[in-house]
């Protein structure tokens, strides 16, 4: 018999402790203390920093977890001080260094960092980090003070920018709350530089060292002595907090009329590492019902023709469409290469109903334009294409992340449709943070639409884990089953935490208009469908039937509405909880997820119609919901009085009312 999941097996798939933060407070400054890391600096209640780091990322951007030694805290009436020491062994050296964070006022933070490395050291990036939120920040001025000294007044973008909006920083000020100004003033070698980091899916604009016109990764030299400062410096009157919510105080879900558009064609991905897996769990995947699956044709891979045939065949069997993502290789004349490709699909018997090609080039990270880099132009590809696959619709766009388009995207002339992909673990792979990058979907769904021109934007596979690593070799593997950057098997996949996150994904697109939305994979490590892989997944692992992750019934839902007119939602606290809401058999379906691992109460208004049925997934079904994935669709749920409704960890609700 196997043994019932624990807690935290349920709500994120793993029992890798998360570490812990503590609150520090100097007034109307506090901040908390996470991992040597300064998250959620506020000023008066108002978050000034979403973080203040000292980063270290390997040759390959990985970042680098510090061992954190003789931790010291003190605090004290009107301020705090932090001291600790840092060790970091990895496969590009070994740096140590020292970290002494002091906020004698709550005007003034002062957090300094010496560090040495014991060997020769591989980094491309080892310095402070800034993290500036979005919210209250897009689009509003700020001031940078380059290293000569002179001020230039501008302002944050509002749509996402490709490149870097302020370059050459020893200090920026900008507004935090009315009548309060925050200065971050950084010291060290070489000046600071900051990117827009909504194109990774980051709630922040980032202020980082050192600048990326400087070669990367670069070599620190063992026992070379350095030393950078970061100092924040609040000027005005900080109004009083707010008052929090009581535990009593519930978050105001407010269901309005239409939206005016409809709900998108849900989809999975193919990858071609995959094909010898395709059948796995085929029933259980007739009954998701995906619209489409976005298959894989790389021309180099010998086993191309094979992927694309077992593609084929599931495509076949789910009756879904087919999307053809190419790697163009741009290594001999394009239009023999797409002619290859259409040989290939041919002789997998593939009639794709779209393709999306892309120059292999571009599927790496790169700060050049096209002309830059010496590959074909988007529309010679794109002809070529065209001409390999007459009549079929094209996509423009990246397999990747909305940064790779961003970067190098194409006129909408030239294109049938729009694509990108994104992931939630390019940067910070804490809980908190994944949640956070839900944040930014809206700012990324209207920066694709300016670069559509009017033309249809569909999202490609997406997922908390990584499908593609444009920033190095390749994804990582998952052995402890850990929270970490750059990992295609993240266990919050698995978890509750996962289907929140994936309710909460539609939540934030769906209202504004896109063609179809693409998640995950069919089995496997971003499966819809549990698989054994070569990493560790606890518990699934032990179980001798069929299985599914929570979000399973997430995406089912989510591709059974496919068409339906979408209705808004506004919640009283979006960073706590998200709502959904949809036409459906004459009423009304909403669906709810808590983004955090507290209990949130919850009243919802505008729901009409005749009475409520109330379905719910969290802890208490965790198991009925992954090991009888059939049994648990065929219930809806019990009636209920949805006005009012306790929203367990990670929890999902679903609400149907009649016509």
């Amino acid at each position: 018999m196997t043994t019932a999941p624990s807690e935290a097996l349920k709500l994120y798939g793993t029992e890798q402790e998360a570490p812990a933060a503590r609150t520090l407070s100097a007034g109307a400054l506090t901040a908390s203390l996470d991992a040597g890391k300064l998250r959620w600096i506020r000023y008066g209640g108002t978050e000034a920093l979403r973080g203040l780091a000292f980063v270290v990322r390997g040759s390959g951007w990985e970042t680098y977890a510090p061992q954190i030694a003789n931790l010291e805290i003190e605090e004290g009436e009107g301020g705090f001080r932090v001291g600790y020491d840092a060790r970091i062994e990895s496969p590009d050296g070994v740096l140590a260094y020292r970290a002494d964070i002091v906020a004698d006022d709550e005007r003034r933070l002062v957090f300094t960092v010496e560090f040495e490395p014991e060997t020769a050291f591989r980094t491309s990036r080892t310095g402070f980090v800034a993290l500036h939120p979005v919210e209250g920040v897009a689009g509003e001025p700020c001031a940078i003070t380059h290293g000569d000294g002179t001020v230039e007044e501008t302002r944050f973008p509002g749509l996402i920018m490709p490149l870097q909006p302020f370059f050459d920083i020893s200090a920026m000020r900008h507004r935090v709350a009315p009548g309060v100004w925050l200065t971050c003033r950084f010291e060290g070698a070489d000046p600071w530089e900051t990117e827009d980091q909504r194109n990774w899916t980051d709630a922040s604009y980032k202020t980082y060292y050192r600048p990326l016109a400087l070669p990367y990764p670069y070599p620190l030299a063992a026992g070379e002595r350095l030393r950078q400062v970061a100092t924040l410096t609040f000027e005005g009157s900080a109004q009083p907090a707010a008052a929090g919510a009581g535990e009593d105080d519930a978050i105001a879900i407010a269901v309005g009329g239409g939206t005016g558009t409809q709900m998108p064609e849900i989809g999975l991905g193919v990858a071609n590492l995959e094909r010898a897996h395709l059948g796995h769990g085929l029933d259980l995947l007739e009954a998701l019902g995906p619209g489409h699956l976005v298959c894989e044709c790389d021309p180099r891979d010998e086993h191309a023709a094979e992927a694309l045939a077992a593609g084929r065949g599931l495509a076949e069997a789910l009756g879904a469409g087919v999307v053809l993502e190419i790697t163009v290789p741009c290594e001999r004349p394009v239009l023999d290469e797409l002619a290859a490709v259409a040989e290939i699909a041919a002789q997998a018997g593939l009639k794709p109903d779209a393709i999306v090609p892309e120059q292999a080039r571009l599927l790496k990270f790169t700060l050049e334009k096209i002309p830059a880099l010496g590959i074909p132009d988007f529309d010679e590809v794109y002809a070529a294409a065209r001409a390999a696959f007459p009549g079929v619709r094209l996509g423009g766009g990246v397999f990747t992340n909305f940064t790779e388009l961003n970067r190098n995207v194409a006129e909408p002339a030239l294109f049938d449709f729009l694509t990108h992909a994104t992931c939630a673990v390019v940067h910070e792979p804490d809980d908190r943070s994944v949640m956070e990058t839900l944040q930014t979907l809206p700012d990324i769904v209207a920066s694709a639409k300016a670069w559509a021109g009017g033309k249809p934007y569909r999202i490609a596979p997406s997922a908390i884990g990584m499908r593609f690593n444009p920033y190095g070799p390749d994804v990582h593997r998952n052995a402890d089953n850990g929270r970490y950057s750059f990992n295609r098997q993240d266990p919050r996949h698995r978890a509750l935490l996962g289907a929140a996150f994936t309710l909460g994904y539609a939540a934030r697109v769906a209202p504004l208009g896109i063609e179809a939305l693409a998640f995950g994979q069919p089995s496997g490590a971003l499966g819809m469908v549990y698989r054994r892989t070569g990493d560790p997944q606890p518990w699934f692992d032990d179980l001798a039937g069929p299985a599914v992750p929570p979000l399973y019934h997430i995406v089912s839902a989510l591709a059974a509405a496919k068409g339906a007119a979408v209705r808004a939602v506004t919640s009283g606290d979006a960073t706590r909880v998200l709502g959904l809401a949809y036409e459906s058999g004459g009423g009304t379906l909403l669906w709810l997820a808590n983004l955090t691992p507290e209990t949130q109460a919850v009243t919802v208004s505008g729901l009409s119609g005749s009475g409520a049925t109330v379905g719910r997934l969290d802890s208490s079904n965790f198991v009925d919901a992954a090991s009888d994935p059939a049994g648990f669709a065929a219930s809806r749920g019990e009636p209920g009085d949805p006005s009012r409704l306790a929203l367990a960890p990670f929890a999902v609700a679903r609400i149907e009312t009649g016509g």
